[in-house]
């Protein structure tokens, strides 16, 4: 039997139980969210002189903006390798229930101010970056690609601003996990990680949101960029103009003829018979945006394949557990 446990920080206190959590995650957003709902009033346990005393206290003045908050979710006791949040206490809502509403770590550089100009020298998109991180609790991935910027000259914005900046003007990708920040391309190899599996029909609470796409109903549009020697990106976009967007970061090319043939043939790779849309499973098997999924189906073998988790929605609660993970791009067929 499988018994839900939750292990929740705030601040200084730890909770093993909720009225409700819920929490949202994707690669298309460096803002990760959570919420969480506890009584309105609680009996809290404090050391005072030696001595443990308890007294009731009203929930929301408990807490205050800023306090940390860490989140595990897990059954019988046993937990993922990683917690399902980290981030900040953004607002207290002085509800019934108290509502705590929750960001991740983009929430330190909202509130930090920086110089987003590169000067007069060229430099890199991961010294700009740590520059940005300076002094706050973020960690950088070590998989963001090396690319040289120069003439950035932006002024002082805010640190949210500055990764706004990174999508718009790079192309790139750039979100958290946890409090390693990550700009770059959509999808990283992962060899020492292996992908979580879902097989339809067994450890899918619901799967009616998943749909399965032939290659000639694709409707894909594929952008190709390149940097010149004045860090200007030259785009050349190939594919349905109302379709799915994907941008790829191409080197070494001589004629924006040549960055156009890059883009139509990418367009064509991503044409591909597969599914698409969204699954809803349990806390098991843990997976998180960037994760690799692999699905499975017994009644169609020719359908399996591995595809990109964009995006993971927790919800938690007195109603039980589940977590709805957003199947995009595909990575490989099964046998490949």
């Amino acid at each position: 039997m499988f018994t839900l446990r939750c292990k929740i920080t705030i601040g200084g206190f730890m909770f093993t139980s909720i009225n409700d959590v819920k929490i949202k995650r994707s690669i298309h957003s460096f803002i990760d969210t959570a919420t969480i709902l506890l009584p309105a009033s609680a009996r809290l346990n404090f050391k005072e002189n030696v001595k443990l005393s308890t007294k009731s206290v009203s929930t929301a003045k408990v807490f205050n903006e800023g306090d940390p908050v860490e989140i595990w979710l897990g059954y019988n006791n046993e937990y993922p390798e990683a917690p399902e949040f980290k981030g900040f206490i953004k607002r207290v809502n002085a509800a019934s229930p108290c509502e705590i509403e929750c960001e991740g770590y983009s929430w330190q550089l909202r509130r930090k101010n920086v110089l987003w100009s590169s000067g007069k020298e060229k430099t890199t998109l991961k010294k700009m970056l740590e520059m940005l991180i300076d002094g706050t609790d973020i960690k950088l991935s070590n998989e963001i690609p090396d690319i040289q910027l120069e003439q950035v000259c932006e002024g002082n914005i805010s640190g949210t601003d500055a990764l706004d900046w990174i999508k718009k003007n790079l192309y790139l990708t750039v979100y958290f996990s946890g409090n390693i920040l990550y700009a770059g391309l959509a999808y990283i190899p992962q060899p020492d990680k292996t992908a979580v599996e879902y097989t339809i029909g067994w450890n899918l609470v619901k799967d009616d949101q998943l749909k399965f796409r032939k290659e000639k109903d694709v409707k894909i549009q594929v952008k190709a960029v390149y940097f010149d020697k004045r860090n200007k990106a030259v785009v050349k976009t190939a594919g349905d103009s109302s379709g799915a967007i994907r941008t790829i970061f191409v080197q070494n090319i001589e004629s924006e003829k040549e960055l156009l043939q890059v883009a139509e043939r990418k367009a064509q790779e991503l044409r591909y018979d597969g599914y698409e849309g969204k699954v809803t499973g349990f806390l098991v098997p843990f997976a998180l945006p960037g994760y690799r999924a692999t699905l499975k189906d017994a009644k169609y073998k020719e359908r399996d394949g591995t595809y990109l988790i964009e995006s993971t929605e927790v919800k938690f609660g007195t109603g039980g557990a589940r977590r709805i993970s957003e199947i995009g791009v595909k990575i490989s067929k099964n046998d490949e």
